[in-house]
């Protein structure tokens, strides 16, 4: 299936092949306008980090999760109660979550889930989802091109705080619209993550932490992406320890408040703009690799 629209697929072909000959690069300085954005009194603040992590977000083992074969759920595995759960198999369906204000943490340990008309993973309700990417498992999820219903926008789709964590591979492709998307806060913790999207690769509408992690974004619109401001502390791209690779046709990092990136190694590429944010950018020198 082709993501990228005809007038942009020419230039993020060269992109993607940039990608791989930029990989062993070190990082290098920025450019004033990459590195900051100045504020009205001329003076250039650091962010602070806002976005906290919790014990649950950082638990990657269970001595009593649930093992579930997927191979074995028909078309749809249904979750309506909280607790550790771990899947492997293959799924032809759906994981749909519906477990009210429960904490629901889902341990990986090799799968293959696609769907054709709904997302592959979709919390309908929880307090809060965990996903573990189990050590040495790969992992791939994907979706259609065209919903049943409307409502959900993304292969991974939730409408509480989602968090991803361990030291496995999981592969995202958003083939309808986001590869991710959650409506509340999305953490990413250490994970190996592959994502292609139709629209956007990562979508949190509260803010995204992500810190630890090997991440591959190639998305149409844009790579990495908030989309709520209402309050100070909402709307951030926090980035820490981390190593990207980002290619989108329009902005790489799209922050409605303010991107916040140190101790990391990123090659962004946006056809409209490597960051953009409606607030503030501070990337600590030495993290991009630029071309």
């Amino acid at each position: 299936m082709r993501f990228l629209k005809r007038n942009r697929a020419a230039l993020l072909a060269a992109l993607t092949a940039f990608c791989l000959t930029t990989s062993l690069l070190t990082g290098c300085s920025l450019s004033a306008e990459e590195s900051r954005k100045e504020k009205a009194d001329g003076q250039v603040s650091q962010v602070s980090q806002v976005i906290q992590l919790t014990r649950e977000d950082r638990r990657t083992s269970s001595d009593s999760a649930k093992s579930i074969d997927l191979s074995a759920a028909g078309d749809e595995l249904l979750i309506t109660e909280p607790g550790d759960y771990r899947l492997s198999g293959e799924l032809n369906g759906s994981i749909h979550i519906a477990a009210e204000d429960q904490v629901v943490h889902l341990f990986l340990g090799g799968i293959t889930v696609k769907s054709t008309t709904a997302p592959a993973i979709n919390v309908e309700s929880a307090g809060k989802v965990i996903i573990t990417v189990e050590p040495g498992s790969e992992n791939t999820l994907s979706d259609g091109s065209k919903y049943i219903s409307d409502i959900c926008d993304a292969c991974i789709f939730s409408r509480c705080d989602l968090t991803f964590n361990g030291s496995g591979s999981l592969s995202v492709s958003g083939y309808c619209k986001d590869a991710i998307h959650t409506k509340d806060y999305l953490k990413i913790i250490g994970v190996k993550l592959f994502t292609r999207a139709k629209d956007d690769g990562l979508h949190g509408n509260d803010g995204i932490l992500i810190d630890g992690a090997d991440l591959t974004i190639e998305a149409e619109k844009n790579g990495i992406r908030t989309t709520k401001a209402n309050k100070s502390y909402k709307g951030n791209i926090e980035i820490t320890g981390s190593v990207l690779s980002v290619i989108a046709g329009e902005h790489a990092l799209n922050a409605a408040r303010s991107i916040y990136m140190a101790s990391s190694r990123a090659m962004l590429k946006g056809v409209m703009s490597n960051s953009k944010a409606e607030h503030e950018i501070f990337i600590e020198e030495g993290c991009l690799v630029n071309g």
